[in-house]
């Protein structure tokens, strides 16, 4: 099983620490922070990657598979600079420090796509943002107790 918070927490620790801002989810009930912050979006649950593995080991079965994700991770800031710049120190982030500290957590950097601009108009002002897409990779385990046939009697 994939826990959301084993990837979840690792991606939002990593990249305030890098970046020096905070980190939210996106599209949250809460109280925005104050600009510049980090929202981020899974848009992506889980694509099936390559076959599943099966092992067992005495009455224990555990399957394998690698999953990807998708992350949309956008910069919210008061001017296009803020934005621009720390959407670019997170790409570079996630580019480099980032593909180590995931690996620490078991979690693969597969990709980080094109920063673009996402602002977005407001009542008489834009929210500036700029962002990125980053896709993940781990590794789903899953075990359970299976019955074992111990004996096979066949009467002729």
């Amino acid at each position: 099983m994939i826990n959301y918070d084993d990837i979840w927490i690792p991606l939002q620790n990593g990249l305030s620490s890098y970046t020096g801002i905070h980190v939210i989810q996106a599209e949250g009930t809460g109280k925005q922070p104050s600009y510049p912050f980090f929202s981020i979006k899974k848009t992506t649950n889980g694509a099936s990657v390559g076959q599943i593995t099966e092992s067992i080991t005495d009455n224990i079965k555990t399957i394998e598979q690698d999953t990807e994700m998708i992350f949309s991770i956008t910069c919210n800031a008061a001017t296009i600079e803020d934005a621009d710049n720390y959407a670019n120190k997170a790409r570079a982030y996630f580019l480099g420090k980032g593909h180590i500290d995931l690996s620490d957590e078991n979690i693969t950097v597969v990709d980080v796509l094109n920063a673009t601009n996402r602002d977005v108009f407001l009542t008489i002002d834009y929210e500036r943002r700029c962002g990125f897409d980053l896709r993940l990779r781990v590794r789903g385990r899953e075990s359970f107790e299976i019955d074992v046939i111990e004996k096979v009697t066949i009467n002729p």
